[in-house]
């Protein structure tokens, strides 16, 4: 049962609120309320709570000073902001100093009661997740527009994924410190972890293997996993003869094959689109991957028609454009190369 202490300087506000609002149905229990924040302030030395409703204007001490004082004497405790005022500007300082929510007086009077403390509950779930995730940090000092923190949070798992970090010690530091002010969602953040770790497989495929996700708990669990498998990556670089940012564009194009292979992908656009020369992009993909960027490609489209000759009746022009290739007679022709019969004899087998 979340512990829930309520603080409000006017009475009738304070004890109206508390009889109001379905605590129950959500899982909250009210056990304390004050008056003022040096009240509620006392009252928390003495008690476990777990959720803080404070209003923001009071003598004396305002809630936002309340809060300035909760975040750094008790850290764990989520608060809301209870305005009866709508302004912005306060509101914004609030999620500043870590408020998960606030809620207006319009809401009370809409008779909302039960989809806020549906909100505020579903808000304490999601921090108390990624709070267990990153362990005890401190609470992020949120950006003047929540739309702002979101795209840096997203931003960030972008750079997870892109896998520069991998070699870039430098881009590896800055990504441990964005995650742990931004907190991304766990979930994501493992995500896109792996994505930025399977890049390298393509090239690297020795310095990977698939996390156990059910034992990895916490932040500090994949930290050690990244970091064993930076090392991996680093040993496999060490033996190629080009500077490890033109490695990495490479590993960029086979990840673009990878997930582009169905279109008609050329190499003078993928070479543009990893910022390198054609003449020198097709040295390179040959000399880093022991392939020419032509049979890389048809590789990856040969296996995936395989799997889909082996595990699906589709007909033999619908495999042909799965798989990258508008022309069955073509592909047909291509296939017989590849694997010394025709797809419909491959099938049979």
């Amino acid at each position: 049962m979340t512990k829930v202490l309520v603080v409000d300087d006017d009475y009738l506000v304070r004890k109206g609120f508390i009889a109001m609002m379905p605590w129950k149905l959500h899982g909250m229990e009210v056990v304390g309320e004050a008056e003022s924040a040096k009240k509620a302030l006392e009252f928390m030395a003495g008690h476990p709570v777990d959720l803080l409703i404070t209003d923001l204007h009071m003598p004396v001490m305002s809630g936002l000073e309340l809060m300035r004082e909760v975040r750094r004497l008790y850290s764990h405790i989520h608060m809301v902001v209870l305005t009866f005022h709508d302004k912005f500007d306060y509101i914004q300082e609030a999620l500043r100093l870590g408020a998960i929510d606030y809620i207006t007086k319009i809401e009370l009077e809409d008779e909302k009661m039960d989809e806020v403390l549906r909100r505020i509950r579903e808000r304490k779930g999601k921090e108390d997740v990624q709070q267990s995730f990153y362990g005890q940090l401190p609470s992020l000092e949120i950006s003047l527009q929540a739309s702002d923190e979101q795209k840096r949070a997203e931003a960030l798992l972008s750079r997870w994924a892109e896998g520069n970090w991998t070699i870039d010690a430098e881009e590896w530091a800055t990504l441990i410190d964005e995650t742990l002010l931004l907190k991304p969602s766990p979930a994501r953040l493992q995500d896109e972890l792996t994505k930025g770790c399977e890049k390298w497989t393509l090239l690297t495929p020795n310095s990977y293997s698939s996390p156990d996700v059910d034992r990895m708990k916490t932040w500090e669990d994949w930290l050690a996993w990244i970091e064993r498998f930076r090392t991996a990556v680093g040993s496999r670089i060490a033996e190629i003869p080009y500077a490890p940012e033109m490695i990495h564009c490479i590993v960029k194009a086979q990840a673009i094959i990878q997930d582009e292979f169905q279109s008609d992908i050329t190499l003078p656009d993928i070479a543009k689109r990893v910022g390198m020369s054609r003449s020198y992009f097709s040295r390179c993909f040959r000399d880093i991957t022991g392939q020419t960027f032509n049979d890389y490609t048809r590789e990856v489209r040969m296996k995936h028609s395989e799997k889909l000759l082996r595990q699906t009746n589709k007909p033999i022009h619908w495999v042909a454009m799965e798989s990258g290739y508008p022309n069955e007679k073509y592909f047909s022709k291509v296939f017989r190369n590849w694997a010394g019969m025709l797809p419909s004899e491959f099938r049979k087998l």
